[in-house]
């Protein structure tokens, strides 16, 4: 039996929904056409791996990349790399959140993957009933 060819559960992409999991790394790279982008690679629960990618394209992925500088750091916006790196450093492997999965379909038809990070504590909190009591 060959292991070459085959395409493994763990490669599948994630199905919609909310996944508690822990922050392993944060960088900043480039893409291919040259813009910025914080990656965020992650461990769920479940024991899943993935990244998720905040390319600095567009204003929702700049605000989605604040939001999990807010989470993952507790700052949103670093004063510079040094401190982002180093910020990063000391949170790898302890900063917990809720990963959202949303799937959005291209104008070109294709299927893509958001992932969303949220802060953990927040989105499992128990929902109130607002009914008077007495």
């Amino acid at each position: 039996m060959s292991i070459f060819g085959k395409r493994f559960s763990e490669d599948l992409p994630f199905d919609e929904g909310e996944y508690p999991a822990t922050m392993l790394r944060m960088d900043w790279k480039d893409t291919k056409a040259g813009d910025q982008m914080l990656l965020v690679e992650f461990r769920t629960d479940a024991g899943r791996t993935g990244k998720a990618l905040f390319p600095q394209v567009n204003s929702f992925f700049e605000s989605e990349a604040k939001r999990a500088c807010k989470v993952l750091l507790g700052v949103s916006e670093p004063e510079d790399f040094q401190t982002f790196f180093r910020l990063a450093d000391q949170k790898a492997s302890r900063s917990r959140f809720m990963l959202i999965v949303k799937n959005h379909k291209k104008g070109s038809g294709e299927q893509t993957q958001n992932f969303l990070i949220r802060d953990l504590k927040k989105s499992q909190q128990p929902v109130l009933d607002t009914e008077e009591i007495f």
